[in-house]
């Protein structure tokens, strides 16, 4: 809007009846020098622009949509190492509680698992490549009515006993299992294991098919000596010195075993032909040594050729 050169100018178009005194209140407006360009012309505005200024008290500084302050603990988190050195940290934290959620389940070292539990499945032959036995087999006297002609090994399918003690770990903390399927891997140095003198528990096993079974046999102890303690476990364990073998058509044999610690081999015995797919051992004697544990670390079958 233009200024009026004179108070006489007329303002903006008003209803007659305001007309005069519209018209002296824009004289005094323009005389006064209150006239302001933003106006309407009939109220006449003064603004002071320092009027319009209020101080703020300094506030907090923070960094806006972070929502974190500015300062240490910001930048610690924004440096590019950050991120990395958190990852590490939680990864060693994992593999030490694997570590540990580990070690309890193996129930300790070799030497401390002395504990049992049932093994109710059947386990399969493991696949493992087998340890030759440095020791020979030795026969014992054979039993009534047994055969006497040439024979061929013949390997058991399955095993499963009614005790096992728990998993272990032996001197060098290498785990160690002691399931029945053990006593089938040729491998003298692996065994089955229970607590106590294991009189009166059972082992079972079962062949693919039928077989003409005319021999059995069994390592009648833990044969291991710990690779890294040196510790001889089939003189530390027991050693059974009498079993029972019952067949599938309920006919059964006993077999009396050497106990000696030195003497680690196969103790195998001629049985009268027996067609069988299955066969259960049950061990009736030990003796003693210095661990109240009884183990066998493998059982031997032959049928007719």
């Amino acid at each position: 809007m233009s200024r009026p050169d004179t108070p006489d100018t007329p303002g903006p178009e008003v209803p007659e009846e305001f007309a005069a005194t519209y018209a002296e209140a824009y004289r005094r407006a323009l005389e006064s020098g209150e006239y302001d360009e933003l106006d309407t012309g009939i109220h006449p505005v003064v603004v002071d622009p320092d009027s319009l200024i209020t101080e703020v008290e300094p506030q907090q500084v923070s960094e806006v949509g972070t929502h974190r302050p500015a300062g240490p603990v910001g930048s610690l988190r924004d440096a590019p190492w950050f991120l990395p050195v958190l990852i590490g940290v939680a990864a060693v934290l994992l593999i030490a509680a694997a570590y540990g959620l580990g070690r309890a389940i193996s129930g300790g070292s070799d030497d401390q698992s002395t504990g049992d539990a049932t093994d109710p499945s059947s386990s399969a032959q493991p696949t493992r490549e087998p340890a030759p036995s440095e020791d020979p087999t030795v026969s014992s006297t054979p039993a009534a009515g047994a055969y006497d002609g040439p024979a061929d090994v013949v390997v058991a399918e399955r095993a499963r006993a009614s005790c096992t003690s728990r998993p272990g770990s032996d001197s060098a903390g290498r785990p160690v299992r002691y399931r029945a399927a053990n006593t089938l891997d040729d491998d003298p140095t692996t065994a089955w294991r229970c607590g106590g003198d294991a009189v009166g528990e059972t082992l079972r096993f079962r062949f693919e098919s039928e077989v003409d079974l005319v021999e059995v046999g069994l390592i009648p102890g833990y044969a291991k000596t710990d690779p890294a303690s040196g510790v001889d476990r089939y003189a530390e364990n027991n050693r059974i010195t009498r079993v029972r073998w019952t067949f599938a058509d309920g006919e059964s044999v006993e077999q009396t075993l050497d106990g000696d610690a030195d003497d680690r081999g196969v103790q195998t015995m001629r049985v009268p032909r027996t067609t069988t797919d299955e066969v259960t051992l049950e061990i009736l004697a030990v003796d003693r040594g210095p661990r109240n544990t009884t183990a066998i670390s493998s059982v031997a079958f032959a049928e007719a050729s």
